[in-house]
Order: structure tokens, then sequence, then C-alpha cells
């Protein structure tokens, strides 16, 4: 009897559906296509079912049907569903496929093949915030006995697990891998695109930390300049956007209007959907955080709602969303305020370290806008706490000061 029949058959007996099984980790699609015979599943996988079913891993790894070793067409197969389910924005099944994918790749020994599919795995774990498996997998990643120890790839490594660390709120930890990440690919040439990347993490890193001036000192040493920078006009503008981003937190507005309006430029929907998505979310957010209300940031909004229409994750919507809060509040809507922050107090749980910060902050601006000193106390302690506990002292002082402030 097949593993998928087999399965099928535990699954029933143990009275779970296909999406209960999968319990979040593995989508039904994914589930079924188990069921079906069309994947067998990884070591990961069986020991995840094992666990949801109240088997022995054992009984599981029996069952498993091991293609051959050098299944090249099922690897092709793997590879191309992995793909299909990003491009098509399930992250869920694609970090399944994904997956599924590397660990073909893995026993075929195949490096090129097995890198691209664990860092599509590591990124759709990312999308969906499942971030303590996807520090795992990079982790696995660059102590696997496949990883080619360039300076390129363990730059890009060390990059994504300083992303997941600042998102989770470990910013000293951000700062020290986005570093390593910078060491890393200065061996490489000045406008390798990997050297440039980790340039922009490490100023996101000390950004969020607080580190303004060395932020703003690594990000005026970039080589970005239009017409005259070899880098492809795409990594211009996410150059451009970085500094912008900076400015902006520096309080130096018409720097961060500057370099903005160059990466709006370079930054076109038909070239790039996702990235302009995500610049003109960011672009609001960083003008609100400067205090602009004007049709600057209602047009980064707007752009933003547009792209999110066809592409994003859920946390990117959150994200508008917070944004849009923000507007609300500064421009003394409270209704429409109070109604985007209830829907992000849902779905908080999804939100990275920096939103969720955000959150918080709002909701204090809204009690303070509401005369409910009490309330709007608790909010904005909250705040300052996670930002204390995440090591951002200098913007846990400032809410602080606010929260007293209250009371005099």
């Amino acid at each position: 009897m097949r593993f998928g029949d087999m399965l099928r058959q535990a699954r029933t007996a143990a009275g779970l559906t296909q999406a209960e099984l999968g319990d979040g980790v593995y989508s039904p699609h994914f589930i079924s296509l188990l069921e079906r015979g069309l994947r067998q599943p990884t070591p990961e996988m069986v020991q995840h079912l094992a666990v949801r079913l109240r088997m022995d891993p054992l009984t599981l790894t029996w069952w498993v049907e091991q293609p051959p070793a050098d299944d090249q067409p099922g690897l092709t197969s793997a590879m191309f569903a992995a793909n299909y389910a990003r491009d098509m924005h399930d992250d869920a099944l694609a970090a399944s496929e994904a997956e599924h994918a590397a660990g073909i790749a893995y026993e075929q020994r195949n490096a090129p093949a097995w890198w691209d599919m664990s860092m599509l795995q590591a990124q759709s774990l990312i999308n969906l915030r499942r971030l303590e498996e996807a520090e795992n997998v990079l982790r696995s990643m660059d102590r696997s006995s496949l990883m080619v120890a360039t300076p390129e790839l363990q730059s890009i490594v060390q990059g994504r697990l300083s992303t997941i660390a600042r998102s989770a709120g470990r910013l000293a930890e951000g700062v020290e891998l986005a570093r390593r990440s910078v060491e890393l690919a200065a061996e490489l040439p000045d406008h390798a695109p990997t050297r440039l990347h980790a340039a922009f993490i490490l100023i996101a890193a000390l950004s969020v930390k607080g580190e303004l001036d060395e932020a703003w000192e690594v990000a005026t040493n970039l080589d970005i300049t239009e017409g005259v920078s070899p880098a492809p006009s795409l990594l211009i503008a996410r150059g451009a956007w970085a500094i912008g981003n900076v400015a902006f937190r520096r309080g130096d507005s018409e720097v961060g209007e500057k370099y903005y309006a160059l990466a709006s430029e370079l930054l076109l929907p038909q070239a790039d959907l996702q990235a302009w998505t995500e610049f003109h979310c960011a672009s609001a957010i960083y003008r609100l955080l400067a205090g602009f209300v004007d049709d600057s940031v209602r047009a980064s909004i707007a752009n933003a709602e547009l792209g999110l229409q066809l592409v994003g994750t859920d946390v990117q919507r959150l994200e508008l969303a917070l944004a849009q809060a923000k507007l609300a509040l500064l421009t003394a809507d409270l209704d429409t305020a109070e109604e985007l922050l209830k829907r992000l107090i849902d779905q908080r749980h999804l939100l990275h370290f920096e939103a969720e910060a955000d959150l918080e902050e709002s909701l204090g601006l809204y009690y303070v806008a509401r005369e409910s000193p009490r309330q709007a106390a608790h909010h904005l302690a909250a705040a300052a706490r996670l930002h204390s506990e995440a090591g951002a002292d200098e913007k846990a002082r400032e809410l602080t000061d606010r929260i007293r402030a209250l009371s005099d």
C-alpha cells in the first residue's frame, strides 16, 4: 500500500481533517498531494505528521517510498511546483513544496537547486511569520555540507538571519548579524548586489535600534549616484529608499524627500510590482512618522493599496492598515482610526516587532485624543516595554517621557 493511502487511513482514523493534520504548517492542498501519492514527505514532515497522528515516527518512515537518488525529473517537477506556489502567492504551499524539492536536491547533492529551494522555503516561512522555522532553515543551510562557503552566499544567509532577528525584536543580535553580513560582503566588488543588500540590512537594523548616526554614516557612504554608479537601477532605487528612511527618522525631511523622489523615479510597477508596493507603503509610514499628512502621503497609501490588490502578504496589508490608522489619527478622524486599530488588534500576532510597538503607540495616541489618559498611559507603557526589551532604549525613554507628561 502506498504512503498516501496509509496516511489517509491514519488521518481518518484519528478524526482529523486535512487542515487539522497540516495544523497551519502544511496547507490542506499539500496534505492532499501527500495522500494522492504526488509528494513524499521529508523527515521533518514525518515528525510533524507523527505528532498530529499520535504515532511513532518510525512507523510513518517505513511507509515512505524513497525515489531513486538520480530522479532528475522528480526534482524538476518539485521545483516547478514550489515556484508556481510562490508565483501564486501561496506562501504555505510554497514553503511545503520548497522543503520537498530541497530534500530531493540534497539527496542528489545538487547544491544550486538545494540553495534555491531552501532560500524559497525560508522566505515563504518569513512571509508567514513562522520566524523560528525560517531561522532553523537558514542555520541548517549555514551548517550544511552542501553550503559553498563563499563570502556572497554566507553574507546572504547572515543578512536573512539579521532580518528575522530584527522582526522578532532582538535588535542587538540583528545589528551583529548585519555587521557580519557586511564584513563577508566586503570581499566582493564595490557595486556587487550582495554587498549593497548587506548595507541596506545594516542600515535598517541600526535605524530600528535607534543608532541613527551610524545608520546615516553607512547610508551616505553608499555610492548610488544615478548615471554614475554601475549598479542596476533597482539597486540604486533601494539605496535611495534606505537613505530616505534614515533621513526621515533623523528629522531631515528635505533630504528624505530628495532620496524618495529618486527611488520613486526608478521603481516602476511594471518592472517590479512587489518592490514598488513595498516602497510606497514604507514612504507613507516614514512621512507619517515625521508628521506629514499631505498629498504625498495619500498618494503613497493609494499606490500601496493598488499594489496589494495584486501582490503582497497579509503582514504587508496590516502594515498599510497601520499607516492608514496613523493618518486618521493625525487628521483627527478618530472613528476611522478606531476601526483600523480594532482590526490590527485582532491580527497583532502577525505583526513584526516594530509594527507591534507602533500599534501600541498609536493606541496610546488614540486614547490621548479621546481624552482617556489612563488607557493612553497603558498603551504607551506597553510600547515602551517592547522597545526596552528589544534594546531600543532611546525610543523607550521617549515614550516614558510622554507617559509622565500625561500625569502632569
